[in-house]
């Protein structure tokens, strides 16, 4: 099956009330809109580096509808995966599928998700002024009842976002919302969007969008807001997948636990 690469990148909770700006009844002049905007960079560029070493599971339904001889058919299968965070480095192992166990070093660790790097980069992409993207403040909004602040992004395609095909690897921009907390200006959703105007024409890959949602979690005794659940979807010219991701169970990683990061696989 054919990999999209997502990387979302975690934001602490943690942080200090914004004044008068953290209020989002009322209009926020340009400068504070500009203020939100540099405080909500600081803690994603500075964030993963204060984060511990932890390990979690992501449990992903995934639904694959294929275009077989004008017929469509579909797949679908729950996938559990550990996901361990050690060094600032990501690596995953799949535990099992559709509940029945699957070997450490089997065939079957290549059906993991196509997620990778979800603690790891997208937000520091996003606001790192090297990347030059285009970020501006859209919106307060209202979701689930709760106040936020919306910032808008686009990453141009030099530091855009991978796609992998059958034969290659093409880079594309990308945009999407950042949802942040008016008070402490932790980012609590992101939405990513690859429209067809972003992508070749003779791309295998038609468009892709991602919603991803965070929530508080502990971990070594520490608050963070950590990945909760996303949806994820790829449309590509043979068909379309779907997936329905939750987090859970995180916990400091232990000293007695091993993991083999994919890059020194092949050493």
């Amino acid at each position: 099956m054919k990999r999209i690469t997502i990387s979302i990148a975690l934001i602490c909770w943690a942080g200090t009330a914004f004044g008068q700006a953290g209020n989002p009844k009322r209009a926020l002049t340009a400068a504070e809109q500009s203020a939100v905007i540099e405080k909500v960079r600081d803690q994603a560029l500075s964030y993963t580096k204060q984060l511990p070493n932890y390990i979690c599971t992501q449990r992903t339904s995934q639904n694959i509808i294929r275009d077989v001889l004008g017929q469509l058919r579909g797949g679908r299968n729950v996938i559990e995966e550990q996901v361990s965070f050690v060094d600032n480095r990501e690596t995953r192992r799949v535990l099992s599928i559709d509940g029945q166990p699957v070997a450490a070093e089997g065939p079957d660790q290549q059906r993991g998700t196509p997620s990778r790097g979800e603690f790891g980069n997208l937000l520091a992409v996003i606001f790192d002024p090297q990347t030059a993207a285009n970020l501006q403040w859209n919106r307060p909004k209202t979701l689930d009842r709760r106040p936020l602040y919306v910032l808008s992004y686009r990453v141009p395609q030099s530091k855009g976002y991978t796609l992998t095909e059958t034969r290659q690897r093409i880079q594309v921009p990308y945009e999407g919302f950042v949802y942040a907390d008016p008070e402490t200006l932790a980012v609590v959703r992101i939405e990513m969007k690859i429209t067809p105007l972003d992508i070749p024409k003779n791309s295998e890959y038609l468009n892709a969008s991602l919603t991803l949602d965070y929530k508080p979690e502990l971990v070594a005794g520490h608050e963070f807001i950590l990945p909760a659940h996303y949806l994820l979807h790829y449309q590509m010219r043979k068909g379309m997948v779907f997936y329905d991701a939750e987090y859970m169970n995180y916990r400091k990683f232990g000293a007695d636990t091993t993991v083999q990061f994919e890059g020194d696989k092949n050493q």
